[in-house]
């Protein structure tokens, strides 16, 4: 699929100097879902990990919680699917012209909160939030039992 594949601290496990962000890596061999929702939390993961490599110190591994999808039908409609913390889409959902004006704030709000973090780096931990890490385990697990020792590094 053409994804870097990383450890859970999104590191390339290729290249120790290789961080990959968002939905280029695939940590364990499992691609992360494409969200434009879920690269602020991916993208302050993979930040946090370099830092923590600079320091000296053993990143964490990633706890993304994925809550929502977004999706936009042109200018005028959309959806905006409400979903657990495991990434299991629940009957809550925001249609039409509504749908597309939330997708729209969630476009407009990344550079906010990248500006925020250039600000107060550390501040965004929407990506520290622990939740849908028991789904993730459980295919991790089921995926190492499948998984072919393979030479390729991309997932």
């Amino acid at each position: 699929m053409g994804r870097l594949l990383t450890d859970e601290t999104l590191t390339s496990v290729g290249d120790a100097r290789i961080v990959a962000a968002g939905d280029s890596a695939a940590p364990s061999g499992l691609p992360l879902r494409m969200s434009c929702l879920n690269a602020t939390p991916l993208g302050a993961r993979a930040a946090d990990t370099v830092l923590s490599r600079l320091a000296g110190e053993q990143p964490e591994n990633l706890h993304q919680s994925m809550y929502a999808q977004c999706i936009s039908l042109g200018r005028r409609a959309g959806v905006y699917q409400f979903a657990n913390r495991s990434d299991v889409a629940v009957w809550l959902h925001v249609g039409d012209g509504l749908g597309a004006r939330i997708k729209e704030v969630v476009c407009k709000g990344i550079p906010r909160h990248l500006a925020g973090e250039a600000r107060d780096p550390g501040s965004f931990g929407l990506h520290r939030m622990r939740g849908g890490v028991a789904k993730r385990r459980r295919l991790l697990r089921a995926h190492r039992a499948e998984a072919p020792a393979a030479a390729d590094r991309t997932a």
